[in-house]
């Protein structure tokens, strides 16, 4: 029987923010969209414990969060650190032998084998007590007999957890939970689960599985086995990062080029740093300009070639966003590189 072992690193960005501040630990810590500076106008991207049983979470406009408590520890966003720090935890995560599927910047799943229940068990402990040691980042690790369900029991365990459903408990372990706490059971999903009297997973694995899938195709045959404790997923030792952007709140709402055309410069100059990084190339860009009423406008291009120049992406990306700067006021810019690929064995043609 296999295994497979999800870990979660608890509120990264704020953890982050605590490892290299240890004098905040214990204190309602917040990591914001917007500098220091002009912490009031951007919103609060993660948060640690501390601030979230003060009812504070991400997406919440950081003004409201600091009229729950004016004395929040708050943090600028720092995508490079905290990207640095997510490569080291992967690196020591690798270290351990296991197949890793490196899932997001803070999360991963590692196949361990048939390494037996207690054999999972220590080998989370001493990765939860080495990422803690080396890193000072607390961590939740969930192990099942399949991603998708080790991923259930890492959530269930936060923060700072480690929990195992074993074979014979899956079943129970899931029968209660909502639908829509099934990877890939968006609210649309749900809702039409909920109108055919599936609101629990226990009742989607009673449920007529020709039904399921004259309903939603093949994805209803998937549905059927996953709530009857049956997961096909596979770790996968490779992750494809999809695109890499940067955005941020001004420092006061404008109309002026000049100072949008500033950060966009800085900000392709932050994503082409990622970009290097990662050993990237891009083929695709994106701007994006959001405004006082919290809607916002996206202009996106394709190039011919791959390319990993700065200039390139400062100029194209100016073009791109001056449309978008209008008589109404910008509160945020961002921009974004995208149709990515690897270095290693590709031609470069521009």
């Amino acid at each position: 029987m296999t295994l497979v072992l999800f870990i979660d690193m608890d509120y990264f960005y704020a953890a982050c923010e605590e490892a290299r501040h240890p004098e905040v630990k214990g204190k309602p810590v917040v990591v914001g969209t917007a500098p220091p500076n002009d912490k009031l106008r951007g919103v609060v991207q993660t948060c640690n414990y501390e601030a979230r049983k003060l009812g504070i979470h991400s997406a919440m406009p950081t003004s409201q969060a600091f009229k729950l408590d004016k004395n929040l520890v708050y943090f600028g966003d720092d995508y490079k650190y905290y990207g640095e720090m997510s490569e080291k935890v992967m690196a020591l995560l690798k270290a351990y032998g296991h197949r890793t599927e490196v899932v997001s910047i803070d999360e991963a799943a590692l196949d361990l084998g048939e390494m037996g229940y207690d054999g999972a068990r220590g080998q989370a402990e001493a990765i939860k007590k080495e990422i803690m040691a080396k890193f000072g980042l607390p961590c939740t690790i969930g192990i099942s007999t399949g991603k998708i369900y080790a991923k259930m029991m890492c959530d269930e365990s936060k923060p700072n957890g480690l929990g195992i459903i074993e074979e014979k408990d899956l079943k129970a372990f899931l029968k209660g939970k909502d639908v829509i706490r099934i990877l890939g059971v968006g609210k649309k999903t749900a809702d039409r689960l909920n109108a055919m009297g599936i609101d629990t997973i226990g009742k989607l694995a009673k449920a007529d599985p020709n039904v399921l899938i004259d309903n939603f195709g093949i994805f209803g045959k998937e549905l059927y086995q996953l709530a009857n404790g049956i997961d096909t997923s596979r770790v996968e030792d490779k992750y494809t990062i999809l695109s890499i952007g940067r955005e941020r709140t001004l420092q006061k709402e404008t109309t002026d080029m000049k100072v949008v055309e500033s950060m966009i410069k800085e900000l392709a100059k932050e994503a082409i740093e990622e970009l290097n990084r990662q050993h990237l190339w891009f083929k695709g860009i994106s701007v994006k300009a959001k405004y006082t009423d919290f809607t916002d406008k996206i202009k996106n291009k394709q190039f011919n070639n791959y390319t990993d120049s700065l200039d390139l992406l400062t100029t194209e990306g100016v073009k791109l966003i001056r449309p978008l700067i209008t008589d109404r006021a910008v509160r945020k810019v961002g921009i974004r590189v995208s149709s990515l690929a690897k270095r290693e064995g590709q031609k470069k043609l521009s």
